[in-house]
Parts: structure tokens; C-alpha cells; sequence
């Protein structure tokens, strides 16, 4: 019983964690056109990127976890999906380990840094800054300042985590060929251009390999791949931007060499609490490539390393980058995989971390894959302990609302607005909203950090829903394909099917009970409808059958009480009169849906019939000389004489005709002795001959 108590109280820690977590970092883009939405659990497999990268990539979502814009490290999209205004032609790199990461300007909700480095094949290897302003291009954000040069020369790595007053943030890089770690503060002034500058132990042989802050902001691990195959881990200050207590180690022995399959060491990431480091590692073209985790707490890199544990080794994968989610587990790439893996409890040291190889498929549209990168985040978004926040709970229809803080250590008061007129100063406050509608709420909190007596505001749009019906009436339709269902885009408002999908509207695949999910900020209501089939018409045109010109023949469409036909011929009556040989078709409405049938007919026991004289002058009119109509025969034989006895035209088939020409030569006009045999359906035998004219 105390297990399953003490069990239950840390499910609740974790689904409180993940509800207060950081939502900019609920977007994921990866790969090439991967995707996961983290505001769902488990996170949703997406297939709207546009973008592809080998390597490093990042996203940045809004305070309600609404995707603004994502990067490859060359190219700014935005939410839409397309190239943002200016936003082509940044000198980060596809292939550079961490190429791209973006911060938000603290104090405005407007203007973003996107920081890149280039690769180590590249000639221009420097560390950049580009300027977003979510202002521009009518809300899609646009490029206003690009490739702004901070340093010359920078390894492929870039890690970002917040200052200790939780507003400003701390961009880390290695400069080229020196043991040199510089470290830029971006405060509401923008990027302070002069660097903390730190020193490590080693001055590595490849530069290849990530940099990463743990979510707490207390440490910094620096992978160094290939030959250098080493882990530099130190300890970061991040009041000031120093770091310290460098210690080395290799997570395992043995040489390595320049192919892509023998990276050793590449992606690093740690625990949620941070007293855990899992790496990955890849081997040879024949060995597996591994996760390692090691427990970090003593300090001592000897001690580091005889923790190591062994988590996985998968084939054929070459393990890539992990990353911490706001979910608290830690996902894993590996390149051109079609699925994602995840350790799922990343805070339990050895086996109970629980990694699941290729947990979450992302393949099953637009052929998505996963390749070495995961996104590049400012890493204090997966600390929720880090910040305050507050969210509301209940049915999104209430008017009656009750918010909750995450946390209440450290807080000396709090102000609440509302977004209706109303305050509060209480800590859990409920408030009451005279209407439906979108509100604003502004929460200061007061405190002390390492900056002094500060406080912090918090923001977050709530909505209130005029009613939990929004589907509409249940409704039936002929076909179970095409209808559209759903509401109207709502701006910050998620969208949950139970298809699966998160669009606002989606279209119908077959006939049944279908329901929608509106959450936004703590709040959900759902609503279903029912989508049933209509009966179809059903009509029936009878056996084919034969016709002679001389001799219609009357095809009807029932008596089904039909609201409309329609024939091949394009009459519209319920029966029509066929004179020629051919295939007919109708197609009957009855209440919107429809109904078709075919018939064939062919050519009947008709009498034969030849004319005395034809005209083959192009005039559209008796242009060939034969039987007249349509006829069905057993047996069928013409030949054609001219005066002199010559045979100028013969045929079996009784629909073929003389044109009055023979060997490709007009023959003069004139009279043609013509002689017939043939025998009819009934098995009777004729013989006829008489003169044609032929006039031109």
C-alpha cells in the first residue's frame, strides 16, 4: 500500500511538471519533415514541416504552445509553413551538430534572436545572430536584421539556458581551436557582444559533437566526437556566466576514425534533475551503436566513469542527438530512422530508465524521417521547477475560474489581473467572468533571486467557450468520403479527433461516431456527432438488347420514383427511344444520392437493305455504299464489279463499306454490279445482286 501511495504521488509530480512545463518548447521539427506535438501526451506525430536538416534544427512555439516559427539553420519558417519574409539565407549549416537555437528578446513577446554556427566543412565557421519580429508580415513574423557576426570562428556547438533571474538567457559556444567556452548574455538590450569567457582542459581533434546545458542550469556537458572521442563536463555559474571544474573522460575505449559510422561520442543529454548523463555512441559499420548513462554526482571523473551503465545498443541506427521534452522524458534520434526511441523514466540510474527502442512512429505520411538531429532549445524550458507559472482547470465553459500556481517557494505576494477589470492578491484565486470570451491574465510575482527583490510576470490568454456544442447536428450523406466536419480555426485554441488528428476541421473517411476535443490552457470541452449513411437508389435497366432502325426500342429506368435522371444521351426523361447500336447509361437522384446502370445494344435480327445509288463526294451525306443498317448475321459476303468486270471492293464484315475508290484511286462514276450472300440469326441462306450508281 505505501508503494502504490508513494507510486500515485509521483505520477501527480509528474502531470503537475508537465502541465506547468515551458510550452515554447511544445512544437518539435526535425529530420527530414519530422514532427511531434508535446501538448498532447503522448506527444502526436505531425507531418505539416516543410523543412529538412541532417543535423541541428530548432522551434519556437508562443506561451500557449502555438507554433510561430521553426529553422534548419538556413531557413526561417513560419507557422504557414513557407519561408518567412526574409528569412532565407542564414549561414548556419544542415550538417553542423548544433546549428541553430532561438531566443526569445526578454521583455518582449515580439522580437526573437536566432543564433547559428556553421560546420566544420564550411569556410565560414562563425557564430551569427538573425533578428525575428512576430510584428511583421501581418503576424507571420519577419526577418529584420540577418547573419549579424558575433565570432569568426565557433565548433559546432550551441547550447542557451536562462539566467538565474529566469528572464535573461545565456548562449554558450566553443571557439575554433582553442580550449576556449564563450558565453554571451542576451538581456532587453539585446546580445551583450562581450563573452564570460571560460577555459576547459582539453583543446579537442574534432570539433564534431553536442553542447548541452542541463534543464537546471547547473551544469554544461561538451562531446567531442571521432578521434577526440571525449566528454568535457563542467559546472556552470548562471549568475554570472562562468564555468568551472572541468573534468574529461571517454565513455569507451578504442581507436577511432573518420567514417560516419565510427562518430564515437555524439549527443548528450541529462536527467531531468540533473544528477544523470546519458550519451550517445556509435562504433563501426558492423557494431551497434550505443546509450550510455552515467551518475554525475560525485564530481570526479573516475568515479563517472565506473557508473557507466550500458542502456541500449540498436542495429543498424547510428545513434544521433537526445533531447529532454516537456513530457520529462529524454527522445533519441537516430539517423534515417523511421521512428523515434525514448527513455521514459530518465531520472532512475541503470535499466529501470526504461528505454523504449523506437517508441513512436513518424513515417506513416510525407515520408518522414528522422536523422541525427532533435531541436535546439534554451534547456531551462524543460526545468519546471525553474519558473512560476499558473494555469487554469475545469470546463472550458466556466465562467467561474480557478487558477493555480505551480509553485509558491520563494514568492513574497502576487498580483493577478484578470483581463476583465478584476484583481486579486491571493495566491489561488477564483474569479468570476460576467461572459464568454478570450481574456488576458497578468500574474506578478514578487520575489527574491539572485538579482535582488524582483518580480516576475507571468501572461497567459484563457478562454471561455459560449457553449460545449459546437459540432452541429448529426448528419448523413450518400458516401462515406469527403463531408468536412469540425469548427472554425480558433486562434490558441488544440484541436483533438479521435482520428487523431489536430486540425480544426477534418474530412470524413468513413461513416460513424466522431468527436472533438478544444483545449487551451488547462481547460477542454468535447463534443461529438453522429455521421450515418443515407440509402442509396437502386435502378435497373434490364438485359441488353438489339435494336434495328427500323424497329426502336424503348430502355426505362423503373419506377423508383426518382428526383431526377440522367441518360448518356443527355435526356432527362425516365425512358428514351433507341434507334442505334451502342451502350446507354442513366444515373438516377433520389434525396442527393445517386444511382447508375448500363445496358448494351447491339444489332438485331434486321431485314437487309441496300441502297440503289451513294454519293462519296465529302459532303457528310451517303458517303459510302453498303447494308444500311445494323444488322446481326450468321454470314456476310459482298464483292463489287465495275462495267468490265473488274472486282474493286470485297468484305465479310457487315459493317464495312465501299468509298468508291479502288487501290487507293476514285473510280469514275457510273453503274456497279453488286453481288450478296449471307445468312441470318435464324440459319436461313440468301443470295441477292443488283446495280449501284456511284455520283459525284
Amino acid at each position: 500500500m505505501i508503494l502504490k501511495k508513494i507510486f500515485l504521488t509521483n505520477c501527480l509530480l509528474l502531470t503537475l511538471a508537465c502541465a506547468f512545463a515551458q510550452r515554447q518548447a511544445s512544437i518539435w521539427y526535425f529530420g527530414s519533415k519530422a514532427g511531434l506535438d508535446f501538448k498532447q501526451s503522448p506527444p502526436q506525430a505531425m507531418y505539416n514541416s516543410t523543412l529538412s536538416s541532417v543535423e541541428g534544427c530548432a522551434t519556437m512555439a508562443d506561451a500557449n504552445g502555438q507554433l510561430l516559427f521553426y529553422s534548419n539553420g538556413v531557413t526561417i519558417n513560419n507557422r504557414q509553413h513557407k519561408p518567412m519574409k526574409n528569412g532565407t539565407g542564414l549561414l548556419g549549416d544542415l550538417s553542423s551538430t548544433d546549428n541553430v537555437v532561438i531566443v526569445p528578446l526578454p521583455g518582449s513577446s515580439t522580437i526573437y534572436y536566432v543564433f547559428t554556427v556553421g560546420s566544420q566543412r564550411q569556410t565560414e565557421k562563425g557564430f551569427r545572430y538573425t533578428v525575428v519580429d512576430m510584428n511583421g508580415d501581418l503576424g507571420l513574423g519577419e526577418v529584420i536584421q540577418k547573419n549579424i557576426l558575433i565570432e569568426t570562428e565557433s565548433f559546432e556547438k550551441l547550447a542557451a539556458v536562462h539566467h538565474c533571474n529566469k528572464r535573461d538567457v545565456w548562449v554558450t559556444i566553443r571557439k575554433w581551436d582553442t580550449n576556449e567556452y564563450h558565453t554571451y548574455q542576451v538581456n532587453a538590450a539585446g546580445v551583450n557582444s562581450t563573452p564570460v569567457v571560460s577555459h576547459g582542459n582539453i583543446l579537442p581533434l574534432n570539433p564534431i559533437g553536442t553542447l548541452k546545458f542541463s534543464a537546471n542550469g547547473k551544469k554544461l556537458v561538451a562531446v567531442y566526437a571521432y578521434e577526440s572521442n571525449e566528454i568535457e563536463l563542467m559546472d556552470f555559474d548562471n549568475t554570472t556566466g562562468v564555468l568551472s571544474n572541468a573534468i574529461d573522460f571517454k565513455p569507451e575505449s578504442g581507436p577511432a576514425t573518420p567514417d560516419v559510422s565510427d562518430a564515437k561520442a555524439y549527443g548528450a543529454e541529462f536527467s531531468p534533475g540533473g544528477n544523470l548523463l546519458y550519451i550517445s555512441a556509435n562504433h563501426s559499420d558492423t557494431g551497434p551503436s550505443t546509450l550510455y548513462q552515467f551518475n554525475i554526482t560525485s564530481g570526479n571523473a573516475a568515479t563517472i566513469l565506473a557508473s557507466k551503465q550500458v542502456i541500449a545498443q540498436v542495429y543498424p541506427w547510428v545513434t544521433g542527438g537526445l533531447q529532454l521534452a516537456p513530457d520529462q522524458q529524454i527522445y533519441m534520434a537516430m539517423g534515417k530512422d523511421t521512428s523515434i526511441s525514448v527513455i521514459e523514466n530518465p531520472d532512475v540510474y541503470g535499466p529501470g530508465c526504461n528505454f523504449r527502442y523506437n517508441k513512436i512512429y513518424l513515417n506513416e505520411k510525407n515520408n518522414a524521417l528522422v536523422q541525427y538531429g532533435l531541436p535546439n532549445f534554451i534547456q531551462s524550458y524543460f526545468d519546471p521547477r525553474s519558473f512560476y507559472d499558473f494555469s487554469r482547470s475545469g470546463n472550458c465553459t466556466d465562467l467561474q475560474v480557478k487558477f493555480t500556481l505551480n509553485k509558491t517557494l520563494g514568492i513574497d505576494s502576487v498580483k493577478w489581473d484578470f483581463g476583465d477589470g478584476q484583481k486579486s492578491t491571493q495566491l489561488s484565486p477564483v474569479n468570476n467572468y460576467a461572459a464568454p470570451g478570450f481574456y488576458t491574465v497578468n500574474l506578478d510575482v514578487y520575489k527574491n533571486d539572485c538579482s535582488g527583490s524582483l518580480f516576475e510576470t507571468i501572461s497567459h490568454q484563457i478562454w471561455i467557450a459560449a457553449s460545449n456544442t459546437f459540432l452541429g447536428k448529426d448528419t448523413s450523406s450518400c458516401e462515406p468520403l469527403g463531408l468536412q466536419i469540425g469548427v472554425t480555426d480558433i486562434p490558441g485554441i488544440d484541436y483533438l479527433w479521435n482520428t487523431g488528428s489536430n486540425d480544426s476541421k477534418i474530412i470524413t473517411t468513413d461513416f460513424g461516431l466522431y468527436w472533438l476535443e478544444l483545449a487551451q490552457n488547462g481547460c477542454s470541452i468535447r463534443d461529438s456527432i453522429s455521421f450515418t449513411a443515407k440509402p442509396k437508389p437502386v435502378v435497373n435497366l434490364g438485359p441488353d438488347t438489339t435494336v434495328c432502325k427500323t424497329k426502336p426500342v424503348v430502355i426505362k429506368a423503373g419506377t423508383g420514383g426518382y428526383d431526377s435522371y440522367l441518360w448518356s444521351t443527355g435526356e432527362t426523361t425516365a425512358s428514351i427511344l433507341i434507334k442505334e447500336v451502342g451502350k446507354y447509361y442513366v444515373t438516377v437522384t433520389k434525396d442527393q444520392c445517386q444511382a447508375s446502370d448500363t445496358v448494351l445494344v447491339g444489332p438485331g435480327d434486321c431485314g437487309v437493305f441496300i441502297p440503289s445509288a451513294f454519293t462519296p463526294n465529302n459532303d457528310n451525306l451517303n458517303e459510302a455504299f453498303g447494308v444500311v443498317d445494323h444488322v446481326a448475321l450468321q454470314y456476310y459476303s459482298m464483292q463489287i464489279y465495275s462495267k468490265w468486270g473488274q472486282l474493286v471492293f470485297s468484305s465479310n464484315d457487315v459493317t464495312k463499306k465501299w468509298d468508291g475508290t479502288f487501290k487507293g484511286k476514285k473510280m469514275p462514276m457510273g453503274s456497279y454490279l453488286w453481288m450478296l450472300n449471307y445468312t441470318n440469326t435464324r440459319g436461313r441462306k440468301f443470295y441477292e445482286q443488283g446495280m449501284v450508281q456511284l455520283i459525284r
